[in-house]
């Protein structure tokens, strides 16, 4: 009797190992899924950022018009 609760005892510390290594491998990849839409998103608000602040304004070809007092850049 003393040998089956020893090896059942062995059983279930394989068993938790496996279910840790799974939620493991779980959580990574989900870790990355999540870091990699962020990165994107950040991206996306850096362009739309250097966009907006690089175009200024001029007389024309431009998408602003001139500033309400009148001065261009």
């Amino acid at each position: 009797m003393k040998k089956h609760l020893k090896c059942s005892a062995g059983q279930a510390t394989i068993e938790y190992i496996l279910i840790f290594a799974f939620m493991s491998l779980v959580g990574v990849s989900l870790a990355g899924t999540i870091g990699s839409g962020i990165k994107g998103t950040v991206k996306g608000l850096g362009f739309v950022l250097s966009q907006e602040l690089s175009t200024g304004v001029c007389e024309s070809a431009c998408f602003y018009g001139k500033y309400k007092n009148g001065i261009f850049n």
